[in-house]
């Protein structure tokens, strides 16, 4: 007797041999994938505790987010329009209030929102870097922010590791309402970063801790300090190879040639590097000679300040997937919106409408990310014995209809988000008629509030207002905020 089966489905696998049961069923048992195929493979007296009727929705496995920020959602639009011809001030806002003005329940509340985010957009794996460059000092925060995303049921993906300059860092730990400024050496950052993949993997069989250092180049802003960022990316490096784990952060162009020239042990096949825009040719070959994954958001800023060399990695070898780097300051989970403007971005650039055609589009979003993380053998196709992470999607909709030829490219094209109704991972239902199952998603909403609220007040209101400031939004360009951070 099966736990759960689906009837009646178009079962798009994402397998190697790209199989498409249509109709077709997926048993589970525990929390694998016992069984799956066309309905006429379906015994007459198969039996299970749970039968969903499939009829008018695609099944298919979860998608993997690989790449973004545990603190964004609670930050998001603020001061989006802090970039300029002068140079943009937003990530020194958001280490400045990720550092002094957040405490563990501005943690606890922003994982469970960002989780919820995910889920209901169909993301069943996401992996979220501690802040931004990202905050090393207190694993509190981190642990807190475990526990908001882990009760919502979502595979969570995060870590801390080497942030930026300048040191020492006076970050502040809040309890009770008071604030206690503290001290972070570069070797106090190390250090916590590797109790962290200690402390934190393996409490909760869908909790996953890695090493996730801010950026493996050299800090542009302190561009002395080449034998810190040497020190640096090697004690990641040693961190993530002790501990058998995947490494990942963030990496722009000359980052490459620098980590290949003086770390080139750190770099393989469970190396993911985000953005890598602006990239060298030799970049672009060390990608392919090394097997580091790149990790593309095509909404991000990172990609409209320099172009991503997508195809350049692409036709040298090299590996890409598609990540959100949600939330802020304009961005969501909406990885279904991210794979369509990848396909426009690059076919435009290539001059080519051939380019990134539906089901590898797919793949960068499902099996692709989970190989970068390792995790390939366990979810990312739907797979007899494999770990049951799959979506239900709602195609009976006139933005999908009529549904039936050609069901990769209908969902590429046309589906969004909210076109997803049912989530299953581990074998275990968290979403049914978009209704969060483990949680109850009013609560999440009040909590995000409540620390939002929390974290204004921290901020005061002269603060508020300047990173709220809207002026010049229906212009043809909007204007550049001042950066309220000068000194």
């Amino acid at each position: 007797m099966f736990d759960i089966l689906i009837i009646n489905g178009t079962v798009i696998t994402v397998d190697q041999e790209h199989n498409i049961y249509q109709p077709g069923f997926v048993a589970i048992k525990a929390d694998k994938i016992a069984a799956l195929g066309h309905m006429y493979e379906l015994p007459a007296e198969l039996e299970a505790a749970k039968i969903i009727d499939a009829k008018n929705h695609v099944v298919m496995p979860g998608l993997v987010d690989g790449h973004g920020h545990a603190g964004h959602c609670l930050i998001k639009t603020l001061a989006e329009s802090s970039d300029g011809p002068d140079g943009g001030w937003w990530g020194q806002m958001a280490e400045d209030i990720y550092f002094r003005y957040t405490d563990e329940f501005f943690w606890q509340a922003e994982g469970a929102l960002a989780a919820a985010e995910r889920l209901k957009f169909g993301i069943t794996t996401g992996v979220s870097m501690l802040g931004s460059t990202p905050r090393p000092d207190h694993l509190g925060n981190l642990e807190a922010h475990f526990n908001g995303a882990i009760k919502t049921g979502i595979r969570q993906i995060s870590g801390l590791g080497a942030c930026d300059g300048p040191w020492p860092k006076k970050p502040r730990i809040w309890r009770n309402g008071q604030a206690v400024e503290t001290t972070l050496t570069p070797q106090q950052m190390v250090a916590n970063t590797e109790e962290s993949v200690k402390k934190f993997n393996g409490l909760h069989k869908r909790q996953i801790c890695l090493p996730m250092p801010g950026n493996l180049g050299i800090d542009t802003n302190y561009p002395e300090d080449r034998e810190f960022a040497i020190w640096k990316n090697r004690e990641m490096g040693r961190i993530a190879q002790e501990y058998n784990l995947p490494l990942h952060t963030h990496i722009q162009g000359g980052g490459v040639q620098f980590v290949y020239d003086t770390t080139p042990e750190i770099l393989g096949p469970h190396t993911s590097l985000t953005h890598s825009t602006a990239l060298s040719q030799r970049e672009i070959e060390i990608f392919a000679e090394t097997g580091a994954v790149l990790m593309h958001g095509p909404t991000t800023r990172s990609n409209i300040r320099a172009r991503c060399p997508v195809y350049e990695v692409l036709r040298a070898g090299g590996e890409v997937v598609i990540v959100t780097d949600g939330t802020a300051p304009d961005r969501s989970y909406d990885i279904w919106r991210d794979m369509k403007i990848f396909q426009v971005l690059h076919r435009a650039h290539e001059n080519d409408s051939m380019l990134a055609p539906a089901g590898r589009v797919l793949e960068m979003c499902t099996i692709r990310p989970a190989k970068a993380f390792d995790l390939d053998k366990k979810i990312g196709t739907l797979e007899e014995g494999k770990q049951a992470d799959l979506i239900l999607v709602n195609v009976r909709q006139p933005h999908l209809a009529p549904f039936g030829p050609m069901p990769v490219q209908r969902l590429v094209y046309h589906a969004q988000g909210q076109d997803v109704d049912t989530v299953i991972i581990d074998g275990q239902l968290v979403m049914e008629e978009r209704k969060l199952l483990l949680v109850n998603e009013e609560a999440i909403l009040d909590d995000a509030e409540g620390a939002y609220n929390e974290l204004a007040d921290r901020l005061g209101s002269e603060m508020m207002a300047a990173l709220t400031d809207a002026k010049g939004i229906y212009d043809l360009r909007a204007q550049q905020m001042a950066n309220p951070y000068k000194r």
